[in-house]
């Protein structure tokens, strides 16, 4: 048996490294929800608004793999709850969770705040304090800004009026650069209170990234919210009996005239403000000297009067602890006011395990009682908790440990504050009446309904404390439940995890917000590179169609003419020259050549410069190559034309059948194959019966325009023409290798100079 177990554990712990070995290449499956630390919430009527925050997804892939991904929340983007709508813990939240833009979501507007709060009463909410990321891409606002969002009307009626976003001013005492207080809201009254917290040492700008917020502040916000978008701000410095602090929190207590408040924990020299430093040890024993006693002696702040008092407890202690939630649960008849607080952590090790427990502190007779024990693996520290029935707590958001590691049960837990036990899911159709748990009643007498016989601790701190714990609380609390159920359970069938693509984004599209600008973004590139396509392909389209229609005008030519592209016209003159033939007009050089009748050859030498007949469109632009060549177009035939090209060298002697004829009055002898025609001619000599020899067809000789001396630049723009005329003694039959066979011509020819071959050139001016 004990083989069979020992290869058992062996085989579960290959499977285990199997599955942590990671693929290069894997394949995303679902993203999901994962933790969500410093966010702010609160509810208005049936509907809980979470905004900020620092909000991490895991992405699951098939081989098993998962990684975390952090939301930046780039968009200004806040999301909301409506209490109609039922889940477990298995359900999706990316899908149960809708979402709505923060001030038309603008982020220089509306930026990211991680810790702050919410206040709110039933109709409005303000965000307020809070910490920003460091960045550059867009300024922060302004010190004394806050936004506010009114989503039900109250006060004077506005017939035109819609849910809508303020951008609002504190007073001139009253700054947003502050942190990790303890924040109350009391709807019946229109107040929201924030106690203490972090700041820096000039009450000046901080991030979260750079950790100057290092200082308590010792003040106690207020935010009267009684007209609508009109909020109005108080600061008040706390007495030097009440010690500032980080993140404990406060609870506003429907007692006297106007409630209390309470402050339940927090602590000093928190490490996450500190963590960057070496020496800690000095933070780490003031803290554990100071910060117990803030659960050991709570301070309260009645409303009315504006006077604090401290007051001890009695019974299970908490220990000292930071960034926890709280809820209040009042007896039926009021004869105990029950304060639950949840989660947290010590504020010395950062990285340790944060609280999993509930405690109980009841007042008045300031008793703890421990209500439920955790695990290690369900806790969280950094969330809110929202009383969302008399019976139920809901605890959103917070971290366990680090953003790697997901929260236990989803981002939302429902604790049973009757039963005292996490629930599986939360139905708007299940709720009832609070009860006094068993727990407390036996701590302070009375039963589930209330009729606690213990009403005051064993000694008041101050006697002034019996007094306002000794009147009720005069106006209506207002409460909206039951919310009717509009839908069931949004669950998944494996584990919670989405499985769809469409998960990627953020709220009720189950999109996160970064993959809202990725996607278009794509889509953006994929729509300019199919027009770029479109352009290219439109373009080459026409270009084939011109093609075309060249080769089937050419076609329809007849086939004895020659093509117009073999003509070429000089360089053109930079002053008046001589105009093209083809306007009937003749130049000064063509009126001295003699016109030939039938086959008689032209009797006089045609000059370089002669006006060219080819349409002007064809007239090809003056280029180096054309300057090289005397301002005649140069254009070399590849080997494969199945006939010689005739050039101006044959064109005289084959097309007028027979050697041209001298003529002794116009100077020296003129080479015989120079003729009127053009220096390229179509036609085709003979190669047998004539006195000069030509190689094959299909070798290629060089055109007459290839021998020509090039004019120089200065020739060109004088207008001056050049005349050569050569003669040799015999022409190289070879085929060209590598080079052109002008090129090999010229040195064939610059050879023969040099072993005594003749050349006769004539230059007129």
């Amino acid at each position: 048996m004990s083989l069979f177990l020992g290869t058992l554990l062996t085989l579960l712990v290959v499977i285990d490294c199997a599955v942590a070995v990671c693929s290069t290449f894997p394949t995303q499956i679902n993203v999901s929800m994962c933790n969500w630390q410093g966010l702010r919430a609160n509810i208005l009527r049936d509907t809980i608004y979470l905004d900020g925050g620092e909000l991490w997804y895991q992405k699951g892939f098939d081989d098993g793999c998962v990684e975390p991904q952090p939301d930046n929340n780039l968009e200004a983007t806040i999301y909301y709850l409506n209490l109609t709508t039922s889940f477990n813990t298995t359900s999706d939240f990316m899908k149960l969770l809708s979402n709505m833009s923060v001030a038309g979501g603008a982020s220089s507007i509306a930026p990211n705040y991680v810790d702050g709060t919410m206040f709110a009463n039933d109709n409005e909410f303000y965000l307020y304090g809070g910490m920003l990321p460091n960045t550059d891409s867009s300024a922060p606002p302004p010190s004394n800004q806050v936004l506010s969002y009114a989503a039900h009307q109250y006060g004077a009626y506005r017939s035109s009026w819609a849910p809508n976003w303020q951008q609002e001013y504190l007073s001139t005492n009253v700054t947003r650069y502050i942190t990790n207080g303890a924040a109350a809201s009391a709807p019946s009254e229109n107040l929201g209170f924030y106690f203490s917290g972090m700041r820096a040492a000039d009450w000046g700008d901080f991030t979260l990234n750079q950790l100057q917020s290092n200082q308590t502040a010792n003040t106690l916000i207020t935010l009267d919210m009684s007209t609508m978008s009109d909020g109005k701000w108080t600061n008040n410095t706390l007495p030097s009996y009440i010690p500032a602090r980080s993140r404990a929190e406060l609870v506003w207590v429907p007692i006297s005239e106007s409630g209390v408040l309470v402050a339940i924990g927090g602590v000093i020299e928190p490490i996450e403000f500190f963590r960057n430093e070496k020496a800690n040890s000095t933070r780490t024993a003031e803290s554990k000297r100071i910060s117990p006693t803030f659960m050991e002696t709570v301070s309260v702040f009645d409303v009315e009067s504006k006077a604090w008092y401290l007051q001890n407890t009695t019974g299970d202690i908490p220990p000292q602890l930071t960034e926890f939630c709280s809820v209040l649960a009042s007896a039926a008849d009021g004869s105990s006011h029950n304060i639950y607080i949840y989660g947290g952590y010590d504020g010395l090790n950062y990285n340790a395990n944060p609280s999993d427990d509930v405690y109980i502190l009841s007042l008045p007779s300031f008793k703890w009682v421990k209500a439920y024990n955790g695990t290690n693996t369900h806790s969280r520290s950094g969330h809110q908790c929202i009383k969302v029935y008399p019976d139920q707590m809901l605890a959103v958001g917070g971290q366990h440990v680090d953003s790697t590691y997901c929260l236990e049960g989803g981002i939302i837990v429902n604790f049973n504050l009757n039963t005292l036990t996490f629930e599986d899911e939360y139905d708007p159709t299940t709720w009832s009446k609070y009860k006094v748990p068993d727990l407390v009643t036996a701590l302070i007498g009375g039963n589930s309904n209330g009729s606690a016989t213990i009403t005051a601790p064993s000694s008041w701190t101050n006697s002034s404390l019996a007094g306002i714990f000794g009147k009720k609380y005069g106006k209506t609390v207002e409460t909206y439940w039951p919310y009717n159920s509009t839908s069931t359970s949004n669950s998944t069938s494996s584990g919670g995890s989405a499985s769809t693509s469409a998960q990627e984004s953020s709220g009720g599209s189950g999109f996160p917000g970064w993959a809202g600008g990725v996607i278009g973004a794509v889509l953006g590139l994929l729509i300019i590179a199919l027009l770029v396509g479109f352009l290219l392909y439109r373009r080459r389209h026409r270009k084939h169609e011109v093609s075309e229609a060249k080769s089937e005008a050419a076609e329809a030519q007849p086939q004895n003419l020659p093509p117009e592209w073999m003509y070429a016209s000089g360089p053109a003159a930079p002053g008046p020259g001589p105009v093209s033939s083809s306007t009937g007009m003749e130049t000064v050089e063509t009126a001295r050549t003699t016109q030939t009748t039938g086959t008689q050859p032209s009797t006089t030498q045609p000059s370089m410069t002669q006006a060219s007949t080819v349409p002007e469109s064809l007239i090809s632009p003056v280029t180096p190559g054309t300057v090289e060549s005397g301002g005649d177009a140069l254009y070399e035939m590849h080997d494969s034309s199945p006939v010689e090209l005739p050039t101006s060298f044959n064109t005289a002697y084959y097309a007028h059948d027979g050697p041209p004829k001298s003529e002794p009055e116009r100077g020296p002898n003129l080479d015989p194959r120079r003729g009127s025609q053009s220096p390229v001619s179509p036609q085709t000599p003979s190669e047998t019966g004539s006195e000069y020899s030509y190689p094959a067809a299909h070798s290629r000789r060089p055109s007459s325009l290839s021998l020509s001396s090039p004019l120089s630049i200065e020739n060109v723009m004088s207008g001056r023409s050049s005349h050569f005329y050569e003669s040799f003694d015999s022409l190289d039959t070879r085929r060209p290798g590598h080079r052109s066979e002008a090129s090999q011509l010229t040195d064939h020819l610059q050879e023969k100079g040099r072993k005594g071959g003749t050349e006769t050139i004539r230059e007129d001016e």
